[in-house]
């Protein structure tokens, strides 16, 4: 008899320890319901895994996988919030977006999917580029810089970098795609897309020094970033514009970067 409740007593006992350890899930039945089970998840999870899930999440959110900082445009410096939907407008419409992709789901599950929906797109972008990256490699970016000088009255950051035209054709205009970084983070502190018009087109065989003010809503103007010192940029070109405006891609490759590094941090360890 003694024997048979210690074993119902060790099983009740590892019924419990199975519970403990059984990752939190998303309760998308409601606005509040989410907000807990956010809250709950996200203190179990490691601050590179919970910058993953923000991304998964706030991609789910936008509706698409090409751009997930649209839903961040409004208040770029309150990324958590909007990650909550906590004071956005409209926070049931990006509920709606997201419920079926998050119901009853760990962390883990909702960035594998987001993850495996960034695949597909990848895939799909690549066969509409058909290798035309390989056409603006003749365009050097070099000596990148993020800039926020904090001892002036500007408070928007600027992108300082020089431009080679290593091409046969004058540009009027270039796309860039950008991504800061930190020694001490393995995941992105910004990521997204910049445009230069030149004042007089970039001859072939001229290089030119560029300064971009990011002063535009974004995640290059999110405040946390005014406390970051000498981050590294790196910048790709994604597409050129020819004297007349014509593009030299219809695809900008700024698209499938932005899809490649957001796969890449999702599918990191």
């Amino acid at each position: 008899m003694t024997a048979a409740r210690t074993l119902a007593f060790t099983v009740l006992c590892c019924f419990a320890l199975a519970a403990c350890n059984r990752e939190p899930t998303f309760n998308a039945s409601s606005l509040p319901a989410y907000q807990k089970s956010l809250s709950e998840i996200n203190a179990r999870l490691s601050a590179q895994d919970r910058h993953k899930l923000q991304m998964a999440l706030l991609t789910l959110a936008a509706g698409g996988s090409a751009d997930y900082t649209a839903v961040a445009l409004a208040n770029p410096s309150s990324i958590v919030n909007i990650e909550a939907l906590d004071g956005v407008a409209n926070p049931l419409q990006f509920l709606d977006r997201m419920r079926s992709r998050i119901e009853g789901r760990t962390a883990a599950s909702v960035i594998r999917g987001v993850a495996d929906d960034l695949d597909y797109e990848i895939s799909r972008v690549e066969a509409q580029t058909k290798g035309a990256e390989k056409q603006l490699a003749a365009f050097v970016i070099e000596n990148s810089r993020f800039r926020w000088d904090r001892g002036k009255r500007v408070t928007s950051p600027t992108a300082e970098f020089s431009v080679y035209n290593g091409s046969t054709t004058p540009i009027s205009r270039i796309f860039l795609m950008g991504e800061l970084t930190t020694p001490e983070l393995k995941t992105p502190l910004a990521m997204g897309g910049l445009i230069y018009n030149f004042a007089n087109l970039l001859q072939p065989g001229a290089q030119q020094q560029v300064t971009v003010i990011l002063g535009v809503p974004g995640g290059w103007t999110a405040k946390q970033l005014e406390t970051i010192y000498d981050p590294d940029l790196k910048l790709t070109v994604s597409n050129v514009s020819d004297a007349s405006g014509r593009r030299l891609l219809a695809t900008n490759t700024e698209v499938l970067d932005t899809l490649r590094r957001k796969r890449d941090v999702l599918r990191g360890s």
